[in-house]
């Protein structure tokens, strides 16, 4: 294992650890098991929207940052 697929290897698994993190901050979308107790959820305003917002926007830049590591870690092995 070259030193370049070590340092893809490790920024996979930051991106993937960042990735769930950011997953499990993010807002529940819809009433889940609650609903069927009686309970109901809301969003508090503006404010939970513009930071599920957020959380989703990081959350595709990370997905799409880990995507090219792994393309890039992928052909550095084959072409390099």
């Amino acid at each position: 294992m070259s030193a370049v697929e070590m340092i893809g290897a490790i920024l996979m698994i930051a991106v993937s650890i960042l990735v769930t993190v950011f997953i499990m901050f993010q807002n529940p979308k819809g009433d889940g098991l609650s609903s069927l107790a009686g309970g109901s959820s809301f969003m508090n305003g503006a404010k939970d929207r513009s930071v599920d917002a957020k959380l989703n926007r990081l959350i595709r830049i990370l997905a799409v940052a880990f995507f090219v590591v792994t393309i890039a870690v992928y052909a550095f092995d084959i072409y390099l």
